[in-house]
């Protein structure tokens, strides 16, 4: 088995992202070739899959989780929606014969959208036959079922999840030593240092405990996507939508037993230094990441790294990312 910082496999996830981006652009171009009223029904039954998720979060579990309440409080939170985005109002007596009729008539989409998930598995296998996941828990030998949301939250799975993001992966290193990580517009910030203080070479990162990259069989994974439309307006000032189909790296397995193998990772290399800004909190800084714009965000991260709130990881190694 190549290892995860191996030259080909880096190249290949890397080539295999780029043919998924352009897969991407050509589905969300067929996706415009439909009629808007489609798009609309299906943005709709998205958005309410996503709340039902929602509901089900809040209660803590699949089975206390869909309360008539909670489905009433979807339901509610739906005809807002509507209301919100498109300027249609539908009684609420009658929301569940709009759910229906928006179900029937988004089938198209929604066939286009498998049509684009067996496109992405078709690419990505040509470039690599393995996905992988991280955890700090050594000895694994096969994968356990999670019953969980996946990162869309447009639905709930009882299966195994993977990953094809190799820098993300990277980071999820050090998210699980520092018990977390902010990660906005370029820059990664863990609420304390991951790394070992003392660092041998210019070339690495030490992480100050091992982590341990399972890999698995790709072809037992289907790939995470979602639908978003994008408002616009025409030249007449009406309304138009953007089809926007999201594909991030997440897979997910309904395969009852999935094998695995693994690697013992103890370093970052500094590589991933020329892509993000890597920062960690010395517990003195209240970072707002939600509220402000991007140019905000890195103005205000740069004045914490000036008064030693936060620490620069590229600092350290002289290397500037491209943010």
């Amino acid at each position: 088995m190549s290892g995860f910082y191996d030259v080909q496999t880096k190249k290949n996830l890397h080539d295999a992202k780029s043919r998924i981006q352009a897969i991407t652009t050509v589905y969300n171009m067929e996706l415009s070739n439909l009629a808007q009223s489609e798009l609309i029904y299906a943005d709709v039954i998205t958005k309410y899959s996503q709340l039902l998720v929602m509901e089900v979060m809040e209660a803590g579990s699949v089975e206390s989780g869909m309360t008539n309440k909670r489905k009433e409080h979807a339901n509610e939170e739906l005809l807002r929606y509507v209301r919100d985005k498109y300027h249609i109002d539908i009684p609420k007596e009658n929301i569940d014969i709009a759910i229906e009729g928006a179900r029937q008539r988004s089938v198209r989409v929604f066939e286009l959208i498998e049509r684009y998930k067996n496109a992405i598995r078709d690419a990505y296998l040509s470039f690599d036959t393995k996905l992988r996941y991280c955890t700090n828990v050594a000895g694994i030998s096969e994968l356990s079922h999670v019953v969980k949301e996946n990162q869309y939250m447009n639905m709930i799975v009882d299966g195994v999840f993977a990953s094809s993001a190799y820098e993300i992966m990277m980071a999820r290193f050090g998210k699980y030593i520092a018990g977390g990580v902010v990660f906005r517009d370029g820059v990664l910030l863990y609420p304390t240092n991951p790394f070992s203080i003392h660092q041998t070479g210019k070339t690495k990162i030490q992480l100050k405990n091992p982590m341990y990259v399972y890999s698995v069989n790709a072809a037992d994974f289907v790939p995470s996507v979602c639908l978003e439309l994008i408002h616009g307006s025409r030249q007449d000032g009406s309304d138009i939508y953007f089809p926007d189909l999201r594909f991030d790296d997440e897979w997910v397995s309904k395969e009852k037993k999935i094998s695995c193998e693994c690697e013992e990772i103890d370093y970052i290399p500094t590589s991933l230094l020329k892509t993000y800004q890597v920062l960690y909190n010395t517990g003195k800084a209240k970072v707002d990441h939600k509220n402000v714009s991007r140019q905000e965000y890195i103005k205000h991260i740069a004045e914490l790294v000036k008064k030693g709130k936060l620490i620069s990881i590229n600092e350290e190694f002289g290397i500037n990312a491209t943010i």
